[in-house]
């Protein structure tokens, strides 16, 4: 018979870091009840093989083929997890929203003071070596950045994709807690997948089966049908 999970096997291979998650958004609610639920899922696959081992009508074909039953519903459900849907769409949500307020960026100089300021500062970054490599090099003196990014590129020595780079980097460093927070919620978010992943293998384990090629789920001991590869759970 294969072995049994233990709780403590669930919660070690499934999202074990999602303790440390925080409850402070909605993103953050939905990617907590995703792991919950993929949870529960192998818990409850993990009963319904024991209940079955335990059946003393059931022979040891039979206990196989309900642990076939068991694992392919489960994997199909698995395979379209609604909770992972909505935690996706969360994030997605919150990911759009740190962007939004990532927008800003120094204005434009607006007194004879500022515009000469402005003109001196491309000029002494077009004269650099690299002038793109100094812009990036001083990305928190919003004055520098606003004089590269409010003027053509040529007047500080950068490409048209040098601009688009020092944007990018200015919206990261003129916004470190959006760029923070993103970064959380898509890292989540893999950590996620990975646990839907892990869950996969410890259904596969535990009900004896694997999914072959062609995307069919069957009892290890059965033989490869003709033309077809085995997949996962070998």
């Amino acid at each position: 018979m294969p072995k049994q999970i233990t709780e403590l096997e669930i919660e070690a291979r499934i999202a074990p870091v999602s303790i440390r998650w925080p409850s402070s958004a909605i993103h953050w609610e939905k990617l907590k009840k995703a792991v919950d639920a993929i949870r529960v899922l192998v818990a409850v696959v993990d009963a319904n093989c024991t209940a079955t081992e335990q059946d003393p009508d059931l022979s040891l074909e039979g206990i196989a083929r309900k642990r076939v039953e068991i694992g392919r519903r489960a994997l199909l459900e698995l395979s379209d997890f609604a909770p992972q849907k909505s935690a996706e769409s969360a994030v997605g949500s919150a990911v759009s929203l740190f962007e939004s307020r990532m927008v800003d960026v120094p204005k434009p100089p607006s007194s004879i003071a500022e515009v000469a300021l402005a003109q001196e500062l491309r000029t002494h970054g077009r004269a650099q070596q690299s002038p793109i490599g100094f812009v990036l090099n001083h990305l928190n003196d919003g004055r520098l950045v606003g004089a590269v990014l409010n003027a053509p590129g040529f007047l500080s020595g950068l490409e048209g994709e040098g601009l688009n780079v020092v944007r990018d980097r200015a919206r990261s460093a003129l916004h470190p807690e959006q760029v923070k927070h993103r970064k959380e919620a898509e890292e989540a978010l893999e950590v996620l997948g990975k646990g839907i992943a892990a869950a996969q293998r410890m259904i596969l384990a535990r009900t004896e089966t694997r999914i072959d090629r062609d995307d069919k789920i069957r009892d290890i001991r059965e033989p490869v049908p003709s033309g077809i590869a085995v997949s996962i759970g070998t």
